[in-house]
């Protein structure tokens, strides 16, 4: 029985040793792949592909924006015209009726 505790304390010395390579094995390795050529190659050329898609949304939201702007200027001027016009059709019923009470 002692000798079986002897070896059953060197297979654990042994497993706890190889957990130890295997967590540094594994922990290499994270490292390793992280920097994978072929994997960057492919998440670079889905960011090109991704970035034109936004940029093209971006000029397109830009375009709107502008057109939206110009129109936006264009009503400012009509209301302002018609304000413009509601002032001017108003300051004379005002004197109609003053002279209409005088006479």
């Amino acid at each position: 029985t002692e000798k079986q505790q002897t070896e059953l304390t060197e297979l654990k010395a042994r497993v706890k040793t190889l957990q130890k390579d295997l967590a540094a094995v594994r922990e290499e390795n994270k490292t390793l792949t992280q920097y994978d050529p072929v994997r960057m190659k492919k998440n670079l050329a889905a960011n090109k592909k991704k970035l034109a898609e936004q940029t093209k949304a971006n000029a397109a939201l830009q375009k709107s924006l502008s057109e939206t702007r110009q129109e936006n200027a264009g009503l400012q001027q009509q209301l302002a015209e018609l304000e413009a016009r509601l002032a001017a059709a108003e300051e004379p019923a005002p004197e109609k009726s003053e002279e209409q009470e005088a006479a």
